[in-house]
């Protein structure tokens, strides 16, 4: 394997690593800030919250260790960050990184929107948040591009 599939691997490693890193801070930054409750809902999501960004930084840490493997499951993980929705009481957000957002916002008609995030997360099951939108992550859909590239470079 030659040095420019080397360094475009560690490259993913890197953002994964960071934006999962970078999740886990923001998402106890919100737990202990004060301005939230912790109740038990709250904790279960932030656990759940904290489960996929680590599960971000071992997908970056397995790249290094185990090329064809760390891929795989780093297609996984942004697949997981391609569509961001919410409707009525459903709503779910997983970014481990940046999110460059394109989506439609069908509160008042059919409005279409570009969003900026870094490593957020939203996840919501009956509890109505007055907002409909669905949107793609345009950063996970580039690096899924990216890693069924270095996928296919890498299994010749």
């Amino acid at each position: 394997m030659n040095n420019q599939i080397r360094n475009q691997i560690r490259a993913i490693a890197l953002y994964q690593i960071i934006g999962g890193i970078l999740g886990i801070a923001l998402t106890l930054w919100v737990l202990f800030s004060g301005e939230m409750v912790i109740d038990q809902s709250a904790l279960r999501i932030s656990l759940f919250a904290g489960g996929l960004y680590i599960f971000s930084i071992l997908c970056g840490r397995m790249l290094f260790r185990n090329q064809k493997r760390g891929l795989v499951l780093s297609l996984i993980n942004q697949v997981l960050q391609v569509v961001y929705f919410s409707f009525g009481a459903y709503a779910f957000q997983y970014v481990a990184g940046l999110r460059v957002g394109a989506g439609v916002d069908m509160v008042a008609g059919w409005v279409f929107k570009f969003r900026l995030a870094l490593s957020s997360f939203h996840f919501s099951i009956g509890s109505d948040t007055g907002q409909k939108f669905i949107g793609v992550n345009l950063v996970a859909l580039f690096l899924i591009f990216w890693i069924e590239r270095l996928l296919e470079k890498t299994s010749r």
